[in-house]
């Protein structure tokens, strides 16, 4: 099966945001509008704000406040050559409009080459998380660079309607079913791509941060993969183990274990008494779920097969937080 390409979305961007909400923003004649303002060939003002606004679809998605003639002002100068990610200009027109879309919908118009529009299908693809909608363009404008460095697109905005149209496609079964685009979708969800990696990398970002121990990410894991649940905890199990190892070799003086497996190791914490035969039989059945989780492929395993997969893992994480509670009290 062919690649993934994003590329091949941009020329389909049109006619799939016409399938899915009857048209879209004249690009073509905003950016020839705006174009002077990126220029310096004239000041930004009032009417460049009414050509947004009057575009056909504009109103149905946003709608601009009304503004103030100090803050007009404010944007005379600010959309010359603004250059790639400019935080001031950013947070100047945040400050004024209070809406991000919209800020971004007017960079995008005046400056394609550096900025493209901020929406909530491209936010939930990209899995973007941060603590305000500035922090969240910022990332977003950093990862169309990064796939438009990947894909050779020629400008930011044209990144930001091939990954629009890639939404539609994910999001809408009658336009992934068409057979016009049935091959692209196939091809995005078969093969890993750049897309799949920075959502995954802004996803896993967060959720490390947030969740300090793999005992903490498994349970993160459990409901949509119990085999990463069970890989993650697995090695919550490991470090457990050999904690407690280490510190008995600090308060019997040896200077060092002869030991490798898990088997070995669990025989000598039970031999130096510092865990008992039943929790080493527990310890040893949940390392069994863990090499499970590792060696066994279970992409072909049946719904039986997962539901007691997941049983056995989720006693596994019990039970290592059983262990730990009483290692910590």
């Amino acid at each position: 099966m062919p690649e993934f390409n994003l590329k091949q979305l941009l020329p389909l961007y049109q006619e799939v945001a016409i399938l899915k909400y009857g048209g879209t923003l004249d690009f073509d004649r905003l950016e020839r509008y705006m174009e002077p303002v990126r220029l310096g060939q004239e000041e930004f003002s009032r009417r460049h704000l009414e050509a947004l606004q009057l575009d056909h679809l504009f109103p149905a998605w946003w709608k601009l406040p009304e503004l103030k003639e100090d803050e007009l002002e404010a944007m005379k100068s600010i959309f010359k050559n603004p250059g790639p990610k400019n935080e001031k200009v950013i947070q100047k027109l945040f400050d004024i409009f209070k809406n991000i879309e919209i800020l971004s919908c007017l960079l995008r118009v005046i400056c394609p080459q550096h900025y493209g529009i901020y929406s909530a299908p491209v936010e939930n693809l990209l899995a973007i998380r941060a603590e305000t909608p500035l922090k969240k363009y910022l990332i977003y404008l950093d990862n169309l660079t990064e796939l438009q460095e990947a894909y050779g697109f020629k400008r930011i905005a044209d990144v930001d309607m091939a990954l629009f149209a890639l939404c539609c496609l994910l999001n809408e079964e009658y336009l992934r079913q068409n057979p016009d685009y049935h091959e692209i979708y196939t091809n995005y969800l078969q093969n890993p791509n750049p897309i799949k990696k920075i959502s995954a990398r802004n996803a896993l970002q967060r959720l490390r941060q947030e969740n300090i121990s793999c005992l903490e990410l498994a349970e993160c894991f459990l409901e949509i993969d119990p085999e990463i649940a069970g890989f993650l905890a697995g090695k919550e199990l490991e470090s457990t183990v050999n904690n407690l190892l280490l510190e008995e070799k600090g308060r019997s003086g040896l200077k060092k274990f002869k030991l490798a497996s898990m088997p070995e190791k669990l025989e000598e914490l039970v031999l130096r008494k510092v865990i008992s035969d039943r929790v080493k039989e527990d310890m040893q059945k949940w390392w069994d779920t863990r090499n499970d989780c590792v060696h066994i492929d279970w992409s072909e395993a049946s719904g039986e097969e997962l539901a007691s997969l997941k049983t056995n893992v989720v006693e596994m994480i019990e039970g290592i937080k059983l262990v730990r509670e009483r290692i910590e009290s």
